[in-house]
């Protein structure tokens, strides 16, 4: 036996059982905007708390995803509530994180709902480019259904703009991929707009035809915002039969009085109404005028209200027309004529291409014995508005001060934090320096120091022990651990005098062939490494002499060190000028160095051990001071060349 299908409130109680025992995770978000998107269906107004509850939990939760859904989801409920300005605010928050999470169906929904809130407030230009926007990515896609809901609101821009070529172009393409899709929602969408073309097009029966198939449509697939819809469409057809017209208004102001009272839909089926009735109260019998004046005035201050709220500034110039004909039909002929100078106005700026027209026959119709009595109010307001004036002067002067104030407070907090933020970076990096120099310190001094003592100590408790030519061995290495000791001592007072604070490197014009000297004199006994200079007797470098002999002595070393079991090791120094660089290197022939080795040059993250010691952390902090660029070249087998350049004075 099947299970019989759950009723809407059925669905409601399951939700809500569900909500009451979830945890604060991404389910519970997706149970509160379903159960939000419920009401909204329903009960419009219950839909905001539980969207607002969704979107805080989705936020703590840091969902981009989820936090987009519902900004998106809240504009659409604010949309029928007829604030579009504060719906499109959600709308575009929606559309920025669809963006950096690339969902690009979103973004088209995005679009098209961004593109509908200006098309409410008749701003055609910034609708049509945000819809364009979105089938661009909708036949990237290629999907139909997403194809088929951007053409139903390209259709209307050019409806709008009575371009009704360009309109049923776009109808047939909504048409086309919603029949595809299998989308009831936008074949309906079609069906209305291709009526309206037919309906501007002169062919009424044609219209009426693509609307009776929508409402039909409509009706079995129960959405009733459509079918109010496509009754006020219907009604349009029918004039001058306006009872015809009332009863298909009626019908569309009953469905959207019972769902969503406050939503453009609701809004239209007053106005025409509104207008409707007037047309019964001057072409019917007498007795019934009173009280289609009435409902008229009804419908009409609610529509009114309705498209003031939402900024509607075209239909609001449709409603105080027919406001006109309304107070004339009163016999209040001033009013009549300030709703027909609105009206104008409004029209003038939504449509410049349509003269302004003439209001003097109404202008005439004023009373003219009370101008009187305006002048000597006029006088009175003049006077009023002038003490007005001075008291808005001081005041603006007051806040202007206040403004400046606050604005020198705010400069000199961020100049203080900023100052602040730099002390801080500076201390933070003085500590990884002090942390790296104390790491390399574990070899690099203690080794030549442990080798002495050792072989001190040997001497004294056996002497015995090693042959003369054993203790001449010893003796070298003793020899060479003290100088190699010397050496980084040397280099580690320089390396610390850098760090100082304050202390700043001494740049000026060094001559390359003194520094090839020094180098050439410093390593004079070399053994089995022959040391080769190539460079043109004149050229100068700009640098801090004492930085770049420390690092070239460092790398002359590293390369003698490495040649060590080579067989015609060689290590040669070049000097070259390459475009505004000049560029000192030095090559060797010996194994080569390992990317571990190559990797502490550069890597400002490698800890220091007993394998990478001081020397490379050296040569890249010198050169770092001196603004020096230094590279290393090696292959295993061939060799290792390092480079160093600086920009040419």
């Amino acid at each position: 036996m099947c299970a019989r299908p759950q009723t809407g409130q059925q669905r409601l109680d399951s939700m809500l059982k569900v909500l009451a025992g979830e945890k604060e995770d991404s389910n519970k978000v997706k149970t509160l905007s379903r159960i939000s998107q419920y009401y909204y269906n329903v009960q419009p107004l219950k839909s905001f708390p539980y969207a607002n509850q969704a979107l805080q939990l989705a936020e703590k939760l840091q969902w981009k995803k989820g936090i987009a859904n519902l900004h998106n989801n809240l504009g659409l409920f604010i949309s029928d509530t007829g604030n579009n300005v504060l719906a499109r605010e959600h709308f575009q928050l929606s559309y920025k994180l669809n963006l950096e999470i690339g969902a690009k169906i979103n973004q088209v929904n995005n679009l098209n709902n961004i593109g509908r809130s200006y098309q409410f407030e008749a701003n055609y230009t910034k609708a049509s480019d945000n819809f364009f926007k979105a089938l661009a990515i909708a036949e990237e896609l290629k999907d139909n259904d997403l194809i088929g809901l951007v053409g139903t609101n390209l259709t209307h821009c050019f409806m709008t703009q009575k371009d009704y070529a360009k309109a049923a172009q776009y109808a047939e393409m909504t048409y086309k991929y919603a029949s595809l899709a299998n989308n009831d929602r936008n074949i309906i969408k079609a069906q209305m707009q291709l009526s309206g073309v037919r309906a501007n097009l002169k062919d009424t029966a044609g219209a009426i035809a693509y609307l009776n198939d929508a409402l039909k449509r409509a009706e079995a697939t129960t959405d009733r915002v459509d079918e109010a819809n496509i009754l006020l469409e219907l009604a349009n057809l029918y004039v001058p039969d306006h009872r015809k017209q009332a009863t298909l208004l009626e019908r569309a102001k009953k469905i959207m009085d019972e769902i969503n009272p406050t939503s453009p839909v609701a809004m239209i089926s007053n106005a025409n109404l509104g207008d409707v009735y007037i047309h019964l109260a001057t072409e019917g019998p007498a007795s019934e005028k009173a009280a289609f004046m009435q409902k008229a005035e009804a419908c009409l201050n609610a529509a009114k209200a309705l498209a003031e709220r939402g900024q509607n500034n075209e239909y609001l110039a449709s409603i105080q027309l027919m406001m006109v004909h309304l107070e004339e039909e009163k016999g209040n002929y001033k009013s009549a004529l300030e709703y027909y100078k609105k009206s104008t106005a409004l029209n003038d700026s939504l449509f410049s291409q349509e003269r302004k027209n003439e209001i003097a026959g109404l202008e005439g119709k004023h009373n003219i014995a009370v101008k009187d009595k305006e002048i000597a109010l006029n006088k009175l307001t003049l006077a009023a508005q002038r003490k007005t004036q001075w008291a808005l002067l001081a005041g603006v002067t007051l806040l202007i001060v206040i403004g400046g104030l606050l604005y020198w407070q705010s400069r000199n907090r961020k100049k203080t934090n900023t100052t602040l933020m730099v002390l801080n970076n500076q201390l933070d990096e003085a500590n990884k320096v002090k942390a790296r120099f104390f790491g390399i310190l574990s070899h690099d001094l203690r080794s030549p120091i442990v080798n002495l003592v050792h072989f001190l100590h040997l001497q004294k408790d056996s002497p015995d022990l090693l042959n003369e030519e054993q203790q001449a061995r010893q003796r070298q290495k003793i020899s060479e651990s003290a100088e190699s000791l010397l050496n980084t001592m040397e280099a580690m007072l320089l390396w610390s005098k850098e760090q100082m604070e304050n202390f700043k490197p001494n740049i000026k014009m060094i001559a390359v062939a003194d520094l090839f000297n020094y180098i050439q004199q410093f390593f004079g006994q070399t053994g089995n490494v022959s040391i080769r200079f190539d460079y043109p007797q004149e050229m100068m470098i700009p640098a801090d002499e004492n930085y770049l002999r420390t690092i070239m002595q460092n790398l002359t070393s590293n390369a003698i060190r490495a040649l060590k079991n080579t067989p015609k090791a060689t290590i040669e120094w070049k000097a070259k000028a390459e475009g505004n660089m000049i560029v000192l290197s030095i090559s060797d022939n010996g194994p080569g160095i390992t990317p571990a080795r190559v990797k502490t040059l550069f890597d400002e993250t490698v800890v220091s051990n007993e394998k990478t010691g001081f020397g490379l952390h050296l040569i890249r902090d010198l050169a770092k001071a001196i603004k020096y660029k230094i590279a290393v070249q090696s292959e295993e087998g061939k060799g290792t060349t390092f480079t160093l350049s600086n920009l040419a004075a």
